[in-house]
């Protein structure tokens, strides 16, 4: 069974980190996601900008990402935050997380050229308050 693990925001973003080719995230909060006593997922929300935040996720469990897990994930930047939108960017060869991304509702707004440390592209991704699938029929 997987538990949702959160105030060990340091924990959860250096995981995410690791895996998503990330130094650091600075001032954060996260969710993780904890089978067996370890850690097998994590969400990171990053750099709040007045109404956007950045999203980064990373799982080695797909069990973690339930329709329950969804409405709390996109509840804390939406709602409780404030935010009218969020942001994510992944690798531009990263297949896997170009379709995640796309699934959960979030639109392709354009491409960054050559941003990471291995000088490669990342494809940058929005999603709008109104458009949150995972918020219910009044979300606008």
């Amino acid at each position: 069974m997987i538990q949702l693990l959160v105030g060990k925001d340091k924990e959860v973003a250096d995981w995410v980190a690791e895996r998503v080719d990330a130094t650091t995230f600075g001032d954060c909060t996260t969710y993780g996601f904890i089978k067996d006593g370890k850690i097998v997922g994590g969400v990171v929300f990053y750099d709040w900008r007045i109404e956007d935040m950045v999203f980064s996720v990373a799982f080695e469990d797909r069990g973690c990402v339930t329709r329950r897990i969804l409405k709390i994930l996109f509840d804390y930047p939406f709602n409780q935050v404030g935010c009218h939108r969020i942001t994510a960017y992944t690798d531009v060869e990263n297949e896997m997380s170009n379709k995640l991304l796309k699934r959960l509702g979030f639109k392709k707004e354009g491409r960054y050229r050559e941003i990471s440390r291995e000088r490669k592209d990342a494809n940058i991704y929005g999603m709008l308050k109104r458009e949150c699938i995972w918020l219910g029929e009044n979300n606008g």
